[in-house]
């Protein structure tokens, strides 16, 4: 018999998304809240950056070459995103060692355990955040001021969602916490880099309206609540 079935798990008709192409679509979407983020802490914003990606692929690959003994899949984009979250998620400051405990807490403990891509229950870089949070608090709430319109970036400075908080009489104006040229993480500067990211997003189709909205809808109305 020539025709034979073959027998195989769906999905039977392909769309021609793939793991590596919406990865790096979102890296693309990241583009300018990264270029923002240059411009506000100058070089500090690349160097942690930079760091936060090379620990996370380094100890993908490591952990899945040495521990797991499988290939490794550091080119599927995943790793990397991580790295770039991660870094998106600290401060520009933050010495190079605990960027590194939370790269390693990542990809070792919350991607990697779980059995890596796809099987991860938490998100690896907020997770990451918190792991860093909750172990070296001074050091995830200590902002160096902008650059932009300063002298210099030694000071520290409050984010605008503390000053929310502790002192609400104080808050910036909205063009300067829409633009980008308030303290806080590297990658929350900009609301605009960040709309912009996500409607690179929506137009390629890589992720729906729905959740995003939900969450800015749910951020609004709890923060009107409270």
């Amino acid at each position: 018999m020539n025709n034979k079935l073959i027998v195989s798990p769906s999905p039977h008709v392909h769309s021609g998304d793939s793991i590596e192409k919406n990865m790096y679509g979102v890296l693309i979407a990241l583009i300018p809240a990264f270029l923002v983020a240059i411009y506000v802490f100058r070089l500090d914003a690349l160097i942690i950056t930079a760091l936060s990606v090379l620990f996370c692929v380094g100890f993908e690959y490591l952990i899945a070459r040495f521990i797991l003994k499988t290939e490794p899949s550091v080119f599927d984009g995943s790793a990397i995103i991580t790295g770039v979250l991660l870094a998106f998620n600290v401060p520009s400051n933050l010495p190079v060692w605990i960027l590194a405990l939370g790269a390693l807490f990542s990809i070792g403990v919350v991607k990697m355990s779980f059995g890596g891509l796809g099987n991860n229950i938490f998100n690896p870089a907020i997770a990451g955040r918190i792991f860093l949070l909750i172990s070296f608090p001074a050091q995830m709430t200590t902002w160096p001021t902008p650059s932009v319109g300063s002298t210099t970036d030694a000071v520290t400075s409050a984010t605008v969602l503390s000053n929310l908080r502790f002192n609400p009489d104080s808050l910036p104006a909205i063009k300067d916490m829409f633009l980008g040229f308030e303290g806080g993480s590297i990658g929350e500067m900009s609301a605009l880099a960040l709309l912009l990211g996500l409607a690179y997003l929506l137009w390629k189709k890589i992720i729906t309206w729905h959740i995003p909205v939900s969450i800015i809808l749910s951020v609004a109305l709890f923060t009107g609540i409270l």
